[in-house]
């Protein structure tokens, strides 16, 4: 794909700008303050991050209803390395991106919310809920509108 005398920015660059490919070039260089993947340019110095809510393979063999909140903050264009580590059969019930200065600023408010509404996991941790399976819609609603409110600031 190089030629002779082509830089290595120009041949990213010709191939973001070429309507053939569908390939995501992602520019990672020492030093560089963006990154690109199809044609979109975001700032890596902008705090991305997700929200989610899981069910760990643990607590699903043993039946439990027994859910996780958690929070990453990655660059959209990378794969979701956090939610890799949890056990093979974990579950994601829900998870969302969020584009704002702090993401662990959401996922403080939702355990809030969790904590008033049911109780905590086996190890007293706030980050486990104990919903009913009706519950667990209740606890995405929570989610989806916390992320919601934090995007209408982010825009106002």
């Amino acid at each position: 794909m190089e030629s002779d005398g082509d830089t290595e920015e120009e041949t990213i660059e010709s191939a973001v700008a070429s309507t053939d490919t569908k390939q995501i070039v992602v520019a990672v260089q020492q030093g560089q303050r963006r990154r690109i993947m199809k044609g979109l340019t975001y700032q890596i110095d902008e705090k991305h991050g997700y929200i989610y809510l899981v069910r760990t393979r643990e607590f699903k063999s043993l039946n439990r209803p027994i859910y996780k909140v958690g929070r990453t903050s990655q660059c959209p264009d990378t794969r979701i390395t956090r939610l890799h580590k949890y056990t093979k059969g974990s579950e994601i019930y829900l998870i969302l991106q969020c584009h704002v200065n702090d993401v662990s600023l959401i996922e403080k408010e939702i355990l809030e919310q969790f904590c008033k509404k049911w109780d905590p996991g086996p190890d007293g941790s706030e980050d486990f809920i104990i919903p009913t399976a009706a519950e667990v819609l209740e606890a995405k609603q929570i989610i989806f509108r916390m992320v919601q409110t934090y995007e209408e600031r982010r825009l106002s």
